[in-house]
């Protein structure tokens, strides 16, 4: 089976930068040493295991490969699912390539709220593959169908109009859930203009659930309402088999107003409908 090679925006402009770097001096090596890199990575279509694995707890991008690619070194993804490689990034070798990922994370964070155990942080592009991921498990496919992404590229959209959305007066306005002793990117908490009322929503990624992080991250985003907008009163809205996210709005303080039949994500379904003053 061939897999199919898919260079991020961010491997792109790591390709665009070594090809201006080397042109400098001569633009024939420079074509010369981007065709090299470019033969390594196709190489990947057909031996997609020819990395190795990256051996590192906190990696941003956990579950990827590297493989030399002349005097860099490219790390990537296998989507086992739809059977396509993501290369990720293309650094140099000399760099520490190793933890570069981390840092840049690290560095860009923008928090919002956060406690001992969590941090609510503004999304930026470096999160994508974190997003995408966190938007392909189970509960996301059966709750909220309409917040799955199917591949990297669309989340990466979705990421783009997130930030636009900052700056906006009607939101969505979506923020990570980082968890601070390794930050590992666990889902998000939003907030969404629904028929002229804001709504509250919340996914915790399938490997960090049932350890009260989303009740954690509904609880400080609940206090950063609280001291920075003027809502007065805030709805919640879940299915009602997913006794999970209903647990955690009754945690956190909402009020059951209506529980019966009504649309939701496009059909005629059995709903809870709470909510709470902030």
């Amino acid at each position: 089976m061939k897999y199919p090679i898919v260079l991020t925006d961010s491997a792109f402009r790591d390709l665009e930068e070594i090809r201006n770097y080397i042109a400098i001096d001569n633009p024939i090596n420079a074509k010369h040493y981007l065709q090299g890199i470019f033969d390594r990575l196709n190489s990947l279509s057909f031996f997609p295991k020819l990395g190795k694995r990256i051996e590192n707890a906190i990696f941003v991008y956990a579950d990827s490969l590297y493989l030399p690619v002349m005097n860099h070194v490219a790390i990537y993804q296998i989507n086992k699912k739809a059977n396509i490689i993501y290369v990720l990034r293309v650094l140099s070798h000399f760099q520490d390539w190793h933890n570069i990922f981390n840092k840049e994370n690290i560095s860009k964070k923008e928090i919002i709220a956060s406690n001992d155990r969590i941090s609510l942080i503004r999304i930026n592009q470096s999160m994508v593959y974190d997003i995408w991921r966190n938007s392909l498990d189970e509960d996301n496919r059966k709750y909220v169908p309409d917040e799955v992404f199917e591949s990297l590229q669309e989340a990466s959209d979705v990421v783009d109009q997130i930030i636009i959305n900052y700056e906006s007066q009607d939101g969505p306005f979506v923020y990570a859930i980082f968890r601070n002793k390794d930050q590992m990117n666990m889902g998000y908490v939003q907030m969404v203009k629904t028929k002229g009322v804001y709504e509250i929503g919340y996914h915790i990624y399938k490997p960090f659930t049932r350890k009260n992080y989303a009740t954690e991250a509904v609880n400080i985003f609940l206090e950063y309402l609280k001291d920075n907008t003027v809502l007065k009163e805030i709805y919640g809205i879940a299915l009602a088999v997913n006794k999970a996210s209903r647990r955690v709005l009754e945690k956190t303080g909402f009020k059951l107003i209506y529980e019966g039949l009504d649309i939701y994500q496009g059909s005629k379904r059995k709903v809870v409908k709470m909510v709470k003053a902030v």
